[in-house]
């Protein structure tokens, strides 16, 4: 006992080193700690702690690559942030965000509010969060139980994000989940929201096997927490939205974190939820089934098809974000799509909203300053060339659109697939390689990027075709409307010097083919290839491929195999120096 005593004086010391050395700005209030840490993650805490006070945020990913395990990147992945950054919070509004742990949402809620108040049971996790956010001024850290702390103040917004189901233990009552939403109600504005973050108790992962989150056991939640008396639990749908108006909360919307709130890269909403497609097509799957013999393993993809047909997907679904409000003005965004396994210059959000436009949101400064520019910079050089683009305006740092109720060209082909229309399926894809022609002008073959990186490819000037200055790698099936036999494109995001006009087209039959595997049937891709003369640069192209999937990925999010594979024998940091140029 007086060992450990002992330990956490050395590393309060520590931190109040960092923090004496660091100056942070935000206020950091210790009038309500009791001088004890209920929980923690242990020693590794202490390395989260060392890799916040030695990096910018901007690098943690550099850190997580270089020592990578699960609660590193779980604390420092950008993919935490995913859960609020898309949100669109009320200018000029304050917050108070409840159990702010290590930090991770902290930083989006300072950047997106006036005034944040942040509070954490562990000193430890909260003076991560004071290191984390040192730059913040409109932020106040409290250290205690939300219980015990006395506010002079009411919010615009209060978030819950993996608190509530921890009441159990945290809040003395006969009925702890409802005492703690009555108290919290009271802490809002008249038309104050509470946003809650939180497992569902008949989440898909737990049918596959993996253990409850908060007890550790398989099925126990299924089981309706049998072996369990108090401690941690998580709610049905129903359950949930019954105890959160029950509270006297009068309307709540429900949004899907998909695969599940902690590490989130689509939202979905009770107003958009999957399709069939949407299941295909996702890159999103996560493997949460057991080794143990006594665990149901299961293939969570194909459940997910067969959920979203039968549509029991919001019952099923792994996580749950809610909108709490008296106010009726919920659901303002409908559907997000996050890209932050990306690099920092890279990372956005698309949203839907409910007055029908489509805003693409940069999450980084960086990303604002480059990538929004290089956006703008593609769609003025498209038009130049004559092809049809979506009309983008620029609004508060966001690229902007109206939606548009048109066939995707992908939807086309997969009807024509359904019809047994081969001949129309060969019809559209010259069509998309006429447009990637027209695209942009030609230069000499001996230009051609795949010669210039260490790729060991020799010099031919029949075995590439025709080489564009500038390749749109965006021109794919999924990102043009189709309309009385014209394509209308839209999110033309990337672009290389110098490539071949046939690697684009190899680059998005691939992506085709791949969530779309029943096209072998009717249009083998072989004679695909061969119909554009393709056979003999396929493994060049491929290497390319490969290596520009490098270029994009965050390093963190490619040892967690969410980015492309990575041939080790390929120079690949060479290469995407020169690709970055």
């Amino acid at each position: 006992m007086f060992g450990s005593y002992a330990v956490m004086k050395g590393e309060r010391r520590m931190y109040q080193e960092l923090i004496a050395k660091m100056n942070p700005c935000p206020k950091f209030n210790l009038q309500w700690y009791k001088n004890e840490d209920l929980y923690s993650d242990g020693e590794v805490e202490d390395f989260i702690i060392k890799i916040i006070a030695e990096n910018r945020p901007e690098d943690y990913s550099n850190a997580v690559y270089e020592q990578f395990n699960w609660p590193i990147y779980y604390h420092l992945s950008p993919l935490r942030k995913n859960i609020l950054n898309w949100y669109k919070f009320k200018p000029d509004s304050s917050v108070l965000e409840i159990g702010c742990g290590m930090g991770a949402i902290t930083s989006v809620l300072c950047d997106e509010c006036k005034d944040v108040t942040a509070v954490e049971l562990s000193r430890k996790r909260a003076t991560a969060t004071l290191l984390r956010c040192r730059e913040k001024e409109n932020l106040e850290i409290i250290v205690g139980n939300l219980n015990d702390i006395e506010f002079e103040k009411k919010f615009d917004y209060i978030t819950l994000i993996g608190v509530l189901e921890y009441q159990g233990t945290y809040t003395e009552s006969t009925n702890p989940y409802m005492d703690f939403l009555v108290k919290i109600k009271q802490l809002l504005k008249p038309d104050g929201k509470l946003l809650v973050a939180i497992e569902n108790q008949y989440g898909l992962k737990y049918w596959c096997g993996m253990p409850e989150d908060h007890v550790g056991i398989p099925f126990e939640g299924i089981n309706q927490y049998r072996d369990v008396e108090r401690g941690g639990r998580t709610f049905s749908k129903t359950a949930l939205d019954t105890l959160i108006k029950e509270s006297g909360f009068h309307n709540t919307y429900f949004y899907y974190p998909y695969p599940d709130y902690k590490l989130p890269t689509v939202i979905y909403s009770q107003d958009v939820l999957p399709s069939k497609k949407d299941t295909i097509n996702s890159e999103n799957f996560r493997d949460y089934s057991s080794a143990d013999k006594n665990t149901l393993i299961a293939n969570e993809k194909k459940l997910y098809t067969d959920i979203v047909e039968n549509g029991v997907f919001e019952f099923f679904a792994n996580s749950f974000l809610v909108e709490c409000s008296d106010s009726s003005q919920l659901g303002e965004i409908t559907f997000a799509r996050l890209t932050s396994e990306r690099k920092e210059q890279y990372r956005m959000a698309t949203r839907f909203t409910r007055d029908s436009t489509v805003e693409k949101k940069p999450l980084t400064m960086l990303c604002a300053q480059t990538h929004v520019r290089q956006l703008f910079k593609n769609v003025n050089i498209l038009k130049q060339a004559g092809i049809k683009i979506v009309e983008y305006r620029a609004d508060n740092g966001m690229v902007v659109s109206d939606y548009i109720e048109k066939p995707l060209l992908e939807d086309v082909i997969l009807n024509a697939l359904k019809e047994g229309n081969t001949d129309e399926i060969y019809r559209l894809i010259d069509l998309m390689y006429g447009e990637i022609l027209r695209s942009s002008e030609q230069i000499s073959w001996k230009d051609n990027i795949l010669y210039t990186l260490d790729l060991g490819i020799e010099e031919n000037e029949e075995l590439f075709g025709p080489i564009l200055k500038i390749g749109f790698l965006d021109m794919s099936f999924r990102n043009a409307f189709y309309c009385e036999g014209e394509i209308l494109w839209f999110d033309q995001e990337w672009v290389l010097e110098a490539v071949p006009a046939k690697f684009i087209l190899y680059y998005v039959l691939t992506w085709l083919y791949y969530s779309y595997p029943q096209l072998e049937g009717a249009c083998p891709s072989a004679e695909v290839i061969a119909r554009y003369h393709m056979q003999d640069a396929c493994e060049a192209f491929e290497k390319l491929r490969e290596l520009f999937g490098y270029l994009v990925s965050d390093e963190a999010q490619v040892m967690m195999g969410r980015a492309f594979s990575i041939d080790s024998t390929m120079d690949y940091i060479s290469n995407v120096k020169k690709l970055m140029k």
